[in-house]
């Protein structure tokens, strides 16, 4: 018996989905026309942002990283977050250097100095003074050869901290940035050792009876506002001048990716792809005229049984601790 040999290899983008999903519906292909792929596409798109609404999917979990302003209690998140899941307040110990200016472009720290020999960097931030470039940062230990430890390539404004953690972080002697034009920073922060600490959820009731909602501290609670573009979390107290060396973590549930055509794959695991074609196939039946009502009910009753089987296998494995938080009352 002779076996593929791949596992996971198969492709299947949007146009089979929308494909098997038309199948189901029993419409032949040459019946398919370019105006109902479009609003099979359409259907696509609202059923995977209904799907927001009943759980998480287990991939659409992210972490972020976000920069304290003084003063600012106001974070606006990124687009398509649908729920804050946890949000933590991230502290580091600074790493100091003899600093080298290598060029406009180059910033370069060796770190015998104070005693030490070599350190470690987790995360570096960088105020910019201007325009942003594209940065990549890199270790050595004989200031010749050099192990690039990371990269990052957003944009910022003159004003704005962006913050980037080194994944494989180790001691060296020196560290390196590396900008892919001129580098414009007001400061450059090294930072090891990241402590993080859980920051208290808010109801709405409770944080607008705050009565001095600008107060500043460090911040340790917040009230998540669900905006239909952005949503923001509001802190609680207000970031205060030594918040903008710390950072806001925060895992988010976000949507899933958008499929914006046929050929693009359809961001869903392998285990999902079919509660997906039913669902999808229920919801062609609907809006497709030339489907046979009576075909309508099973379409429904298959999709919502293989949409079951999909979210009761789309957990972690890990134990569930269930605390009544039953204790002793005294009156």
């Amino acid at each position: 018996m002779a076996f593929s040999g791949s596992i996971s290899g198969t492709v299947f983008n949007a146009l089979k989905v929308v494909d098997h999903a038309f199948r189901r519906c029993r419409l032949p292909a040459q019946s398919i026309t370019s105006e109902m792929h479009q609003y099979a596409l359409e259907s696509l798109y609202m059923f995977l942002s209904e799907l927001s609404s009943v759980r998480t999917p287990s991939w659409c979990i992210e972490r972020q990283v976000y920069p304290f302003y003084q003063g600012q209690p106001v974070i606006t998140l990124d687009t398509g977050t649908v729920e804050v899941l946890n949000a933590n307040y991230r502290t580091l110990q600074p790493v100091t250097g003899d600093v080298t200016i290598v060029s406009p472009t180059v910033y370069k720290v060796d770190f015998v100095y104070d005693q030490q020999t070599e350190a470690t960097v987790n995360v570096v931030g960088v105020k910019w003074s201007g325009s942003s470039a594209a940065l990549t940062f890199a270790v050595s230990d004989d200031d010749t050869n050099w192990t690039t430890v990371g990269t990052w390539s957003d944009t910022a404004v003159s004003g704005e901290w962006s913050w980037t953690d080194i994944s494989a972080a180790n001691a060296h002697r020196y560290f390196r940035i590396t900008a892919a034009s001129t580098f414009n920073y007001d400061e450059v922060f090294l930072g090891c050792l990241p402590q993080e600490i859980p920051m208290g959820s808010l109801n709405r009731d409770t944080y607008v009876a705050q009565s001095n909602k600008i107060f500043q501290g460090r911040p340790l609670t917040y009230w998540f506002q669900r905006n239909i573009t952005q949503p923001t979390i509001n802190l609680w107290p207000a970031p205060n001048a030594d918040s903008e060396h710390a950072q806001l973590i925060v895992w988010r549930h976000r949507y899933i990716m958008d499929t914006q055509n046929l050929q693009q794959d359809v961001e869903i695991p392998q285990r999902w792809l079919e509660a997906i074609t039913n669902g999808l196939a229920f919801r062609m039946a609907a809006e497709t005229p030339a489907v046979d009502v009576n075909l309508i009910p099973t379409l429904e009753q298959r999709a919502a049984s293989s949409l079951q089987i999909a979210w009761d296998g789309d957990n972690d494995g890990s134990p569930t601790y269930i605390n009544p938080g039953i204790g002793g009352y005294t009156k």
